[in-house]
């Protein structure tokens, strides 16, 4: 009897350490799963403006009686208040337990399920709370969702693979609406010609988005789409430098795109090199990709973990919750040859237990060891696969990539500039006082007001105005960039001040300055 249940051991031990976690974030702060909580309920209740408008969504916590919170919805597409629905019934506190529960619970429930379907080695699951406990423990003290986007993903590809298609289908469907990035697995079904799987996935997002728009207001699905996407896209975030989020996107973005407070030092000032420089790695992770998934002798596995890892080099947004998902290659490197699963653990660890906001005094280069502990991860999984690199495929998609990214090789360009010269906090609100101009952040302790120094001596808002988000001064357009202005003013005859938030997150203002429009 014992020896028939020594292979469940190890998830045993995952259930407690689960459990351990789960109980010590009873006292921890709500952190980002009050922005799941809070934004989704108001969402459900058609505020989708003001969930999206990181201010206001704080502002609103903050009137509920809460404190020490500051969070962003920014990240997450309107069905991500689907998912949260039935633990919206529940106190803040009462539902951060409940779905870190169901989260974990349904993790463990589907790593059993793939230990005997896949016959993983016993080895393999005891390394599992090992080498992710960073990982398992930020889902649970955040509130974060990725134990579930991995039981998604993992249980659709299990159905995929023994013939049920609309489970799989339906499974794949929302994970991909709940974060977007799963989007990939098209691209690998496409790969493989499975083209019915392929309608069966579109028509599950079909309905689930449907069911969202029914829900959320078609509105909420259009502003997401076409305002807030395109920036969460773009890694604005809340730090559109920064490099916490380990990505090539923010390496390149470090080197090639000059911000005057943000990032004065570039290596080489040259939007079209950014652009180029990311057209030819997109390429290059897809190539590759595809070239591992037509290859006849891969396991379909090994081709999935491949898709899975190179989605996350994708994303312009990394974060250690998000490395969960890199349990998908130490599956598919499970049983072979000892020196791949030497390096696999070995690049893991360093992935996963790397401190990278300690780095932020080193050199630029530096800064990103998680970013090169997984493309060696990447290529260990080309290398293990054996392809033959598709270059043909390679140029298409460069080609493709670069006619989709035309437009952002030569921005608008820019006549503002910064009002001050030091970086600011959340700047939502400026105000003149005492014949100076003072401006009001916000931060987890809530509002804070703080003057600049800058002297004024005469102001009004008679001949200025944003129109279209734009900044108009009699009638005369000033601005054709796609930052979001608010709150515009003439000072001293001379300055028009006004909010914006060009190359920072979503809604997260500074004061920028045209001088003699």
């Amino acid at each position: 009897m014992v020896k028939r249940y020594a292979p469940y051991y190890p998830l045993l031990l995952l259930a407690v350490l689960l459990a351990w976690f789960i109980f010590k974030a009873t006292s921890a702060p709500f952190s980002d799963f009050a922005g799941y909580y809070f934004g989704s309920k108001a969402l459900l209740q058609g505020n989708f403006e003001a969930v999206y408008d990181t201010w206001s969504l704080n502002v609103l916590i903050t009137q509920k009686g809460y404190s020490g919170v500051f969070v962003s919805y920014t990240p997450f597409p309107p069905f991500t208040s689907i998912v949260l629905a039935p633990f919206l019934l529940f106190p803040v506190a009462v539902s951060k337990i409940l779905f870190n529960v169901f989260s974990a619970a349904l993790f463990v429930w589907v790593l059993a399920r793939a230990r005997k379907y896949f016959s993983l080695p016993v080895w393999a699951l005891w390394l599992v709370p090992v080498i992710f406990f960073i990982p398992l423990r930020n889902n649970i003290f955040f509130g974060q969702a990725y134990l579930l986007l991995f039981a998604l993903l993992l249980e659709g590809y299990m159905a995929y693979k023994k013939g049920k298609r609309v489970v799989a289908a339906l499974l794949w469907g929302i994970a991909i609406v709940f974060k977007l990035f799963p989007l990939v697995i098209l691209f690998s079904l496409l790969a493989k010609k499975q083209y019915k799987q392929v309608a069966y996935c579109v028509v599950a997002c079909v309905l689930l988005g449907l069911m969202s728009v029914v829900l959320n207001g078609f509105a909420s699905w259009q502003y997401y789409v076409f305002t807030i996407f395109p920036r969460a896209n773009s890694g604005e975030l809340n730090d559109s430098y920064t490099y916490l989020f380990q990505s090539a996107f923010m390496l390149l973005k470090n080197l090639f795109v000059y911000d005057a407070v943000q990032n004065p030092q570039v290596v080489l000032n040259s939007t079209p090199v950014f652009v180029i420089s990311m057209v030819l790695f997109k390429a290059l992770l897809l190539a590759c990709c595809v070239g591992v998934t037509i290859h006849k002798k891969v396991a379909d596995l090994m081709a999935f973990a491949s898709w899975i890892t190179a989605s996350m080099l994708l994303s312009p947004n990394g974060s250690s919750y998000s490395l969960i998902l890199l349990l998908m290659p130490l599956l598919a490197l499970a049983n072979s040859k000892r020196v791949y699963l030497f390096t696999v653990i070995a690049l893991l660890l360093l992935i996963c237990f790397i401190q990278v906001a300690a780095l932020g005094g080193k050199p630029l280069l530096l800064q990103f060891p998680r970013l090169y502990g997984m493309l060696l991860l990447f290529g260990l999984l080309i290398i293990v696969a054996g392809m033959q690199f598709p270059i043909k495929l390679f140029g298409a998609f460069v080609a493709v990539l670069l006619l989709a990214d035309a437009g952002k090789l030569f921005p608008h360009p820019d006549n503002s500039k910064y009002l001050l010269s030091q970086e600011l906090p959340f700047v939502y609100e400026y105000a003149i006082k005492e014949d100076q101009l003072v401006y009001y952040y916000w931060d987890d302790k809530g509002s804070h007001e703080t003057g600049t120094g800058y002297a004024v001596h005469d102001y009004s808002t008679n001949n200025v105005q944003i129109k279209n988000n734009q900044v108009y001064y009699k009638d005369k357009q000033l601005t054709s960039t796609p930052d979001r202005k608010k709150q515009v003013m003439l000072v001293n005859g001379r300055d028009i001040i006004y909010l914006s938030d060009r190359n920072r997150g979503f809604g997260f203002y500074t004061l920028r300055t045209i001088t003699n429009p």
